[in-house]
């Protein structure tokens, strides 16, 4: 691939999960191959300087890549020393540090959580403090790896705009790798799709149609609800409270989950939704109220990062937790999850895409009564979202409870049979009572019609 990039550009890369694209990234800041062995043929030059053979020191103060897993890049225990350590590592005044520290943090909208321990932030949290880290670095060139996959929707476009002003005042390069593209829509990016690892489109575009007219946008539509007031509950919360620390989390929370339904769950990053889930699984108690389940229910749970729910060391024997599978069915399962041939590949070496599909495989293997599930489309094209979605709906239908927290407000608003928004006041009900309610009371950033067109 050889096309130059012009200083301040905004080049928007998509395509199918495992194409190449985080491969692209690492290549562009030189993580591969001088950190990542392999073999490379070709060159990368910023300006005179070759990523491929730069010291890796030198070319960290060029381009600056966010990567896709926040928890990969994270490596202090405290937000602010976080924000430090790269200047630190450059050698800077205390004085360069400090003020390089306080901007990025301030870009980011992260001032608030300067005090911090990087442990206790949620996903979207930490995913802002990855931002803030690399524009400590003032680099040249950011590379952006789904930097707002788990961000909330004012988030994703707060990111966006404040990356987009940097490049209008600084003259930054930006190239961002992304499912979400409306949100930078606004900036016109130039499109690279990608796909078995070469570029096969490229595309100036402005307009979401574009987007949708490439398949790479668009309503996903479910079977119709079915759920009736007589359902069974499925588990219920009376009056939860979560407390971390001097951070109120729940306060009082009351819900009922019904057999045969999908509860989608939305709101501000650190608002709660993990931790509700965390909840339900029974893997957290609250500090008060009840969580009720009734005795025996099968619980099967994806976690918002599939490292932190990954233990063996081959797909197979990740499969295999809940019980063997002979050569047929663990074929049958790796295909259905575009995971064909990996059976002996060690999990940790799969895209996070796929290592997020293998998890969903995982914790649907036991047909579970109820099921979690925390951000699964993070990473995925749409033809594997539509697989995961298939997968719900399968398990709606055979009478699972299902808890789904997502950011894609457009994807819940078609496939869910409830909405919880959980705010200063949880608001619960139909789609289209809860999205009516979050326009009344200024809140239309978690509506479906926020990204149709793209962010006003």
């Amino acid at each position: 691939m050889t096309e130059p990039i012009e200083r301040g550009e905004v080049i928007a890369i998509t395509g199918p999960s495992g194409c190449g694209k985080t491969t692209l990234a690492r290549v562009l800041a030189g993580f591969i191959p001088s950190l990542v062995p392999a073999e490379v043929c070709g060159d990368v030059r910023v300006g005179g300087l070759s990523t491929m053979h730069a010291d890796p020191a030198r070319t960290a103060t060029r381009v600056g890549l966010i990567q896709q897993d926040p928890d990969a890049q994270i490596c202090t225990l405290r937000v602010r020393q976080e924000v430090a350590f790269g200047p630190e590592n450059l050698c800077l005044p205390p004085a360069e540090i400090e003020r390089r520290v306080d901007r990025a943090l301030r870009i980011a909208g992260i001032e608030h959580l300067v005090e911090r321990e990087t442990p206790s932030l949620s996903g979207g949290e930490k995913q802002r403090l990855a931002i803030a880290s690399i524009l400590a670095m003032e680099p040249e060139i950011l590379v952006l790896d789904e930097p707002t996959a788990n961000l909330d929707p004012p988030g994703a476009k707060g990111i966006f705009d404040t990356l987009a002003s940097l490049r209008e005042r600084e003259g930054r390069t930006l190239l961002v790798i992304e499912h979400r593209l409306a949100p930078l829509l606004p900036h016109g990016p130039r499109l690279w799709v990608m796909d078995g690892g070469r570029v096969v489109l490229r595309k100036t575009t402005r307009r979401h149609e574009d987007l949708v007219e490439l398949g790479l946008r668009g309503r996903y539509e479910s079977k119709a609800p079915h759920r009736t007031s007589g359902s069974p509950i499925g588990v219920s919360a009376r009056s939860v409270r979560v407390s971390y620390g001097a951070r109120r989390v729940l306060d009082g929370l009351s819900l009922s989950i019904h057999r045969g339904e999908i509860l989608g769950v939305i709101g501000a990053n650190g608002c709660g939704k993990t931790t509700l889930l965390r909840l339900l699984a029974g893997l957290e108690r609250p500090e008060a109220g009840t969580i009720e389940r009734p005795d025996g229910m099968r619980v099967g749970m994806v976690f918002q990062h599939p490292h932190q729910q990954i233990f063996e060391r081959t797909v197979r024997r990740e499969l295999e937790i809940d019980g063997r599978l002979d050569d047929a069915q663990c074929a049958g399962v790796l295909e259905e999850a575009r995971l064909s041939g990996l059976a002996d590949a060690a999990p940790f070496s799969l895209s996070l895409g796929e290592q997020r599909r293998l998890t969903v495989s995982t914790a649907l293997r036991t047909e579970p009564d109820l099921l979690l599930l925390d951000e699964p489309f993070i990473g995925q094209d749409r033809h594997n979202v539509a697989w995961m979605i298939g997968r719900i709906i399968d398990a709606r239908d055979r009478g699972a409870a299902i808890v789904l927290v997502s950011h894609d407000v457009p994807l819940l608003a078609g496939l869910c049979d409830r909405i919880l928004y959980l705010g200063e006041e949880p608001v619960d009900g139909s789609p289209s009572a809860v999205f009516a309610g979050l326009r009344e009371i200024g809140e239309a950033a978690f509506t479906p019609e926020y990204w149709e067109g793209g962010p006003s």
